[in-house]
């Protein structure tokens, strides 16, 4: 008998945890990671030269990665990201890296430098971008498609995947 109860209050104690760590967005709808099929918020961010990026809405074709200089597993897939940039640009694909690092421009524009990246990196100090798209970490990429669909996603690194990758692209560009 008492085993049962304890069961029960531990099971009832693990509910009350779990609804009280569910995330909620400022409007206070329940936390939602984008779900594949589904379209991509509107998003615009200023990138490190100056001009602003917008994704969602009918795009071309883009490979969307949110990432910050802190973080390893992004550096890592760097020049995976690059690497797909230069492969399929000419095929009117779009690779936008969305730095979430605070502070000032700087340190992102170093970095861009340093690691010779030729895709675009735009700067979201704010890291809008975290509440408008639901993630739960970094790095974290979006496929997404002319429609402003989201064809493929993953929280980590790429660099093991990047044939997934690159088959949601040949995706997008059907």
């Amino acid at each position: 008998m008492i085993r049962h109860s304890t069961t029960r209050g531990v099971a009832l104690g693990a509910a009350l945890f779990v609804a009280g760590c569910a995330k909620t967005s400022n409007d206070g709808a329940a936390f939602q990671p984008l779900s594949v099929g589904t379209s991509v918020p509107t998003y615009a961010a200023a990138t490190i030269t100056g001009d602003t990026v917008h994704v969602g809405g009918k795009e071309e074709p883009t490979i969307l990665n949110v990432w910050a200089t802190w973080c390893v597993a992004c550096q890592e897939e760097m020049a995976a990201l690059d690497s797909l940039s230069r492969e399929f640009k000419s095929r009117g694909v779009r690779v936008i890296g969305v730095s979430v690092d605070e502070g000032e421009t700087e340190r992102v524009r170093r970095f861009a430098a340093t690691n010779h990246l030729g895709f675009t990196i735009a700067h979201d100090p704010a890291a809008s971008i975290e509440q408008s798209y639901q993630l739960v970490g970094v790095p974290t990429t979006f496929v997404i498609g002319r429609d402003g669909k989201l064809l493929w996603k993953r929280t980590g690194n790429i660099v093991d995947v990047l044939s997934d990758v690159r088959g949601a692209v040949e995706t997008a560009l059907k």
